[in-house]
């Protein structure tokens, strides 16, 4: 039976187990999903995008789920039951074979805030303006009058304004979801995840969190 921690719309990482065993491939691409219907021993996932093409998982092969839920992250194993379009969505159903276990791997406090943000395509030079709503030591929410494609790898440029200085940050995001969240002003909101962001980078964004919760702390006690 599936978690009752986990929601539609939930990130979903899969990465392929080894036959018969317990172990993921150490080179093999990961690829993020997102939960779309969740059943007893079944969780529906919208079919992974990479660079454009939708990724075929193979029915029947057994893949590790790595969820973000709001409780936590959640791990199981699971096979391709089967894939199906529903409209214009690609989906694929994964049965659960395994109890789902909570991981204690990092999580990370999100700030909500409004900060400026560069984007481009990986693949382009061409700069688009948004404006963040929200950041975390893992990832981004952002605004922008352009539509990413799920799947697609994002480049950013940031300025955090800490106390003796600003930093500029330049990184890597996989796009988790973008949609319309208003059709008079046509504006997308996009999720990223950071990849491969450096250690360096990620202790700033968790530093500039840290000094913007504890300004706004006090400003709430009339400090």
């Amino acid at each position: 039976m599936t978690h009752k921690a986990l929601a539609l719309g939930d990130k979903v990482e899969v990465s392929r187990l080894k036959f018969n065993t317990n172990e993921t491939y150490k080179n093999e691409k990961v690829y993020v999903s997102i939960i779309q219907d969740i059943n007893d021993d079944e969780i529906i996932i919208s079919a992974p995008v990479e660079n454009g093409k939708i990724i075929p998982l193979e029915v029947g092969a057994s893949y590790i789920l790595s969820i973000y839920t709001k409780g936590g992250l959640y791990k199981c194993k699971s096979s391709v039951k089967n894939r199906y379009k529903k409209k214009e969505l690609h989906l694929i159903t994964m049965e659960v074979n395994s109890a789902m276990e909570k991981s204690q791997r990092r999580q990370y406090f999100r700030l909500e805030c409004i900060l400026s943000i560069l984007f481009a395509d990986i693949n382009e030079d061409t700069w688009s303006e948004g404006l963040i709503v929200d950041i975390s030591g893992g990832g981004l929410r952002f605004t922008s009058k352009k539509k990413m494609e799920a799947g697609s790898t994002l480049k950013c440029k940031l300025n955090l304004n800490s106390k003796s200085k600003v930093d500029t940050i330049e990184l890597k995001g996989n796009v988790i979801l973008s949609d319309i969240v208003d059709f008079e002003t046509m504006k997308y909101e996009t999720r990223i995840m950071f990849d491969d962001i450096s250690n360096e980078d990620r202790e700033k964004i968790i530093k500039f969190i840290f000094e913007e919760e504890r300004k706004r702390r006090k400003r709430k006690k009339g400090l």
